[in-house]
């Protein structure tokens, strides 16, 4: 940097840099750089991250009968980028985490667009969600709700081990579901869909506490009291446990329901490589191992639960 004049600031005065840090110079270049910004931006929505949520919105649509089109594209976009995206930067602008967190091992400081952009991601989402449908648009908003409820620090739901437990099962996976089931304005309800919504739940449900597991330090130093925190790695793997296995039952009942018994008795066994996955994470070891774990045991699930998903759209 080249000098200017005698009044140039010493050193000590220099504001302190951030995720999108401020030149020191004048004070139209002491803007925060709009690259920069933007990629801080983008790398907080965690997008490759929420693809692995992309599968209980397909099981939405095939629970439904739906097909793939243009207008369900549309909704699945919305939901993953606008709400998914949208809420995970306004919970990062109050969490403000320096390890590892969901799709993210060394996650950059939190810059300042977080909080007015994840508004506007989602105050967008719900303009092109009211195009898609009644109950997709009321879906989405509820999910926006949540979201602030979640992480706000006035409401802080986050930090008490059952609300976070029951705002992420039923965000994620009832509301997931439910928005894939509702973007077909012609879709009616049934048992099998029901039973569907349950099993999302569920599933959802054990997943959750194992995302808490390498996050206990810093949900500490924060004052959340976590389900982690709370139930320790055994009472976790045995959480997992049980909502799996109910997860995978109502899973196997919805298909039965549907009149496909093959796939039912399919499903059923769909516990078993979840539970053993769910003792492989809570095993004792170092954050980032126990955060590599996860995320192998997140994308198996995912990508297993989304070819099935997308098969039974393909055949519908």
């Amino acid at each position: 940097m080249h000098e200017r004049d005698s009044k140039r600031p010493m050193a000590t005065d220099r504001p302190v840099r951030t995720a999108c840090h401020f030149p020191d110079v004048a004070v139209a270049e002491s803007l925060p750089p709009i690259r920069e910004c933007a990629t801080n931006f983008l790398v907080h929505l965690r997008l490759p991250f929420q693809l692995v949520l992309a599968p209980f919105m397909l099981w939405g649509a095939a629970l439904a009968h739906a097909r793939i089109s243009p207008r369900f594209l549309v909704a699945f976009v919305v939901l993953h980028v606008c709400f998914y995206g949208g809420t995970t930067a306004y919970n990062s602008h109050y969490d403000r985490d320096e390890g590892p967190v969901g799709g993210l091992a060394n996650p950059p400081p939190a810059g300042p667009w977080l909080l007015p952009g994840s508004f506007v991601l989602q105050g967008l989402g719900l303009i092109a969600a009211a195009g898609v449908s009644d109950g997709f648009l009321l879906a989405c908003a509820a999910f926006a709700i949540l979201g602030v409820l979640y992480s706000h620090p006035r409401t802080r739901w986050k930090g008490k081990p059952w609300a976070s437990w029951l705002v992420v099962m039923i965000g994620q996976g009832g509301l997931g579901t439910l928005a894939g089931m509702v973007a077909d304005r012609h879709a009616r309800w049934s048992l099998e869909m029901v039973y569907g919504i349950v099993a999302a739940v569920a599933l959802v449900g054990a997943l959750y506490p194992l995302t808490q597991l390498f996050q206990i330090a810093e949900d500490r130093k924060r004052g959340d009291r976590t389900v982690a925190i709370v139930l320790g790695r055994r009472g976790v793997a045995l959480a997992a446990a049980v909502l799996s296995t109910i997860g995978s039952a109502f899973a196997a009942l919805s298909a039965r329901a549907g009149g496909r018994p093959i796939e039912a008795a399919v499903l059923a066994g769909l516990a078993v490589p979840m539970i053993a996955g769910a003792l492989w994470v809570c095993r004792p070891n170092e954050v980032k191992a126990i955060y590599r774990r996860i995320s192998v045991v997140q994308i198996a699930a995912g990508a297993a639960f989304g070819v099935y998903a997308v098969v039974r759209l393909i055949v519908a």
